[in-house]
């Protein structure tokens, strides 16, 4: 999760006034931004999110950790939330694909890249914006 964080980061920033369960006039700070994001990785459950994103991410935990169990009302409870079909095949493929490459990873041992920082360390915004 921290390899994306960036990119998590920068697409929080670009919807925050559609992720966030408040209304929000202006942008949030970077600390206030960093602090969502930081929250989102830890446990998402806690971040203060709209009922339509906590659904989605609802279902990317089931897919991800019992996809046996997923059935059709779980598709119906997503398109009740406000999601298409095409969003809700789209938000299943990319899940499934990430648990797919970190797994390959993860059995083949694979490490971060040497000099890659962590997300959250200095550095680490000056690092990608030089990839």
């Amino acid at each position: 999760m921290q390899a994306h964080a960036n990119d998590l980061r920068a697409e929080v920033e670009k919807d925050w006034r559609t992720l966030i369960r408040r209304t929000v006039e202006a942008q949030p700070t970077g600390g206030e931004l960093d602090a969502f994001v930081h929250q989102v990785v830890r446990d998402w459950r806690g971040a203060p999110l709209v009922p339509r994103i906590a659904t989605l991410l609802a279902h990317a935990e089931q897919v991800t950790r019992a996809p046996s169990t997923c059935v059709a009302a779980d598709i119906r409870t997503l398109r009740e939330s406000g999601w298409s079909d095409q969003a809700i095949h789209d938000a299943v493929q990319v899940v499934g694909y990430f648990n797919y490459i970190n797994r390959v990873a993860d059995a083949l041992g694979v490490e971060p890249e040497r000099g890659m920082p962590t997300w959250g360390q200095a550095g680490f915004d000056s690092a990608c914006a030089s990839g």
